[in-house]
């Protein structure tokens, strides 16, 4: 198979950036694991705000449908079931569907592949019932199953504490959220407003001790603040972050940096969202922990590179587009917290001067507020 772009992802950054770069006549092929697109919208009821001006308010799940929509009159070839295995030394990428290996030649490529949840290990977190607060969201919303009766929430980020609000809708009765830290670790004021609601208890300084059960979690033990206490528990959910899935760049050959603020190690990459790997761009939860908004803008200014540098857009077409996507980019993580925004540009700024790339006018819009 031939292409001018390859995307590995076919969640939302990889579905705005296949739109954008099909949109433009660029023959895109969206290569994606699972058995649907959309990633982590697929599950996602909750109304998301912090989306760029283009996007109206909408649930995850609509806004998963109207970004596969839009490709379907484009020239976007769709590899469902198939994963990213490996290169050739000719440079062609192999894909499989686990009965077969198709090789790709792409002129770019772009690489979406998000993140992954963090588990917590403890005694008994193998059982069944204990699992991420993604794979509760995903029984609930996509799978139509109960996960539980009676919940224990470990961690308090805004995910977990969205997620406590549907598990609450839906009659599961949330026993507590166990933070190890002295403060909850999310600021969304109507989530926590929520737990006063419904008087859900909140564990500061305090960590699962094990969980026993037979074929299932039953029972845990809790430590809270030196003090063990034992709960009639059949779900924990565990919500201890993400960080972002690294394995497609390490095949590639990409560079790595450390960022606190974006999630740990991520993919260095410039103000193209070019990886040190010429042809090969980067986006999304891989290029850095973000919100919805920052994911699809990373996705579009991805393609809008790989546009240009087919030749489709000249350089200043795509030079003003990236100018206000950057622009955009800025306002949406910085409402809250400048923190990952500072890191991602920390990561763009070294990533120009290790590699001697001049600090175009583009560059330089990009760093307002920083």
């Amino acid at each position: 198979m031939e292409t001018d772009l390859l995307i590995i992802g076919g969640g939302p950054a990889g579905l705005n950036a296949a739109y954008e770069a099909a949109s433009n006549g660029v023959k895109t092929v969206v290569v994606d694991e699972s058995f649907s697109l959309g990633g982590q919208l697929r599950q996602q009821t909750q109304i998301l705000d912090n989306l760029p001006k283009q996007f109206e308010k909408q649930r995850g799940t609509t806004l998963a449908q109207s970004l596969i929509e839009k490709l379907l009159p484009l020239n976007v070839t769709l590899l469902l079931r198939h994963t990213m295995i490996g290169t050739y030394k000719d440079g062609r990428i192999g894909v499989s569907n686990g009965m077969k290996t198709i090789p790709i030649t792409a002129k770019k490529v772009i690489i979406t592949t998000g993140a992954a949840e963090e588990a917590s290990v403890f005694p008994g977190w193998t059982l069944p019932g204990v699992m991420t607060i993604g794979a509760a969201q995903i029984l609930m919303n996509r799978e139509y199953v109960l996960p539980g009766e009676n919940a224990l929430i470990l961690g308090s980020n805004t995910f977990s504490l969205e997620v406590v609000k549907q598990l609450i809708e839906i009659g599961v009765s949330v026993q507590g959220i166990v933070e190890s830290d002295s403060e909850l670790n999310s600021n969304d004021e109507k989530a926590i407003q929520l737990l006063k609601e419904y008087d859900i208890p909140i564990y500061l300084n305090s960590f699962i001790v094990s969980a026993t059960g037979v074929g299932e979690v039953q029972k845990i033990i809790l430590n809270h603040n030196g003090v063990e206490e034992q709960m009639d528990i059949d779900l924990v959910c565990i919500g201890k972050g993400v960080t972002p899935i690294l394995e497609p760049f390490e095949i590639m050959n990409c560079s790595f940096t450390y960022q606190t603020g974006l999630g740990g190690w991520v993919p260095q990459y410039s103000i193209l969202m070019e990886t040190s790997k010429p042809s090969i761009y980067v986006a999304g939860n891989a290029a850095g922990i973000a919100t919805i908004g920052a994911i699809l803008l990373t996705g579009e200014i991805a393609a809008v590179s790989v546009v240009e540098s087919l030749g489709v857009l000249c350089e200043e077409q795509a030079t003003e587009r990236r100018a206000s996507l950057w622009k955009e980019l800025y306002y949406l993580e910085t409402v809250n917290t400048q923190e990952t925004y500072s890191a991602r540009m920390n990561l763009v700024r070294g990533f120009h001067e290790e590699n001697n790339l001049p600090s175009s006018s583009l560059f330089d819009l990009s760093l307002e507020g920083s």
